[in-house]
């Protein structure tokens, strides 16, 4: 039985080239995270769609006030995350940047603040949030805060 090798093309179909990215100046987080990158020098707009205005529903039971804090930090939280995760994309490649590896620990130390911050005010995001957060429950239930999907917008 011929065996099929589905695998492989007879001629090349294409050949890439990747010039390996030096360090630039970072975004600001929140510019980072609507850019898609932390890096300006990697920001290539090719089609760039319209922002759209966050359209939360607000639960009766939530107060406005309490709402726009818990927005407010998530958005903080989300722009760090997004910046730690695009950042430990680049030092896959870059292993030994020093600034790379300081930007590193300074962003994972602000998320693990943003994190302890959020769930002392409100609940747990993350299984360690339990105890960093101060959180003050009985049982385990680091889910214990209402899904997106039911109007908290976070």
């Amino acid at each position: 039985m011929e065996s099929l090798n589905l695998c492989t093309s007879p001629k090349p179909l294409a050949m890439a080239s990747v010039p390996k990215q030096e360090w630039c100046d970072p975004y600001d987080l929140n510019t980072a995270l609507m850019e898609g990158t932390i890096f300006p020098c990697l920001n290539l707009t090719f089609h760039k769609a319209p922002a759209k205005e966050n359209a939360c529903k607000t639960s009766s039971s939530i107060s406005n006030i309490e709402q726009k804090n818990r927005e407010e930090l998530m958005s903080s939280l989300s722009a760090v995350s997004f910046a730690l995760n695009d950042l430990t994309l680049y030092l896959d490649t870059h292993p030994d940047c020093p600034n790379g590896t300081a930007l590193f620990h300074q962003l994972l130390e602000q998320r693990l603040n943003l994190l302890s911050a959020f769930a002392g005010k409100f609940y747990p995001l993350t299984q360690t949030s339990m105890v960093t957060g101060h959180y003050d429950q009985k049982h385990y239930g680091w889910s214990e805060g209402p899904m997106p999907w039911e109007g908290a917008c976070i």
